[in-house]
Parts: C-alpha cells; sequence; structure tokens
C-alpha cells in the first residue's frame, strides 16, 4: 500500500502589521474553516511579503491569474467533455463533470478550496477590489502576503 502524500503552497492577503500578526490570522481562519483542512502547514517566512515590498503587487497579480488558470483549466476540461455552452449544463448529471463545475464555481465566487493558489482573507475573496487595492496604497505597512505550505489537504468542497 503506498501512502499519499501531497504539499501545496496558498498565498494569503491579509491586514496585519507584522509577519506574525498575519500568520496568526491565517492560522485562526484555516482552524475555523470548515472548507479546507490541511495535515500541517509551514509558514514561508522567507518568501512572504509586506506590502511595503516592491514585490507585493506583482505577488498579488500573479496569485490572482494563478486562480484564473485554474478556473480555465476547468473550463478546458468542461469542453473537452462535450458542455460547450451554458445551456448544456442543463442536462449535467451529478459525478465528475458537476464536481469540477462546483470547484470552478467556488473559485469564482471566493469560497477557499484545495485549489486555491491565492487567498484575500481580508475581502473572503479569490480576487482584490479597488477599495482593497486603495487602502493597501495608503497604509501598505497594515499589509502582508503570507505564503504556506499546505501538507495532505482535503476540501469539503
Amino acid at each position: 500500500m503506498t501512502d499519499f502524500h501531497s504539499i501545496s503552497s496558498l498565498i494569503f492577503l491579509v491586514e496585519a502589521d507584522s509577519f506574525q500578526g498575519g500568520c496568526e490570522k491565517v492560522s485562526f481562519f484555516l482552524e475555523k474553516s470548515a472548507l479546507v483542512s490541511y495535515e500541517q502547514i509551514h509558514f514561508e517566512k522567507e518568501i512572504s511579503l509586506p506590502a511595503t515590498n516592491d514585490g507585493f503587487l506583482p505577488r498579488v497579480e500573479s496569485g490572482m491569474e494563478k486562480n484564473r488558470q485554474t478556473i480555465h483549466s476547468f473550463i478546458d476540461e468542461l469542453k473537452t467533455i462535450g458542455y460547450d455552452n451554458l445551456d448544456d449544463l442543463i442536462g449535467m448529471k451529478q459525478g465528475y463533470e458537476s464536481k469540477i463545475l462546483h470547484t470552478m464555481v467556488h473559485l469564482l465566487d471566493g469560497f477557499i478550496g484545495i485549489d486555491s493558489s491565492f487567498y484575500n482573507l481580508v475581502e473572503d475573496s479569490h480576487q482584490v477590489s479597488e477599495r482593497v487595492f486603495s487602502r493597501i496604497a495608503k497604509k501598505p505597512e497594515n499589509f502582508w502576503l503570507i505564503e504556506i505550505r499546505a501538507e495532505n489537504p482535503w476540501s469539503l468542497i
């Protein structure tokens, strides 16, 4: 019997005045989340960034783009199966295809899942609103990107 071991990375946007404060918010969120769970999480201090770092905004954009790429891959998968337009969804049966659609809609709607690459904890979203970007520009010392390495994820979605 082979043990299955999976490791994934996830970046959280948090409102915090320090790396430690950001880690506490991420920990609290993950402990309370009924949607995802990880066997272990490791905070990656070396690659986490404060908003005062020049790499912060490009990293936010990159994280949101990774989520969009995941959504595109789900769309491509559904097209391969034969779902070319929204009307085709009417005949969708429960099973593999509906699980793909379900996961994709969660990414669009803002529910965290094991397929998330970037999560905005400030707004509970996979996107960042102009309002939050404005807040980051005004007080960058109050925002962090906290990266975690998560082992053996499971999800209820």
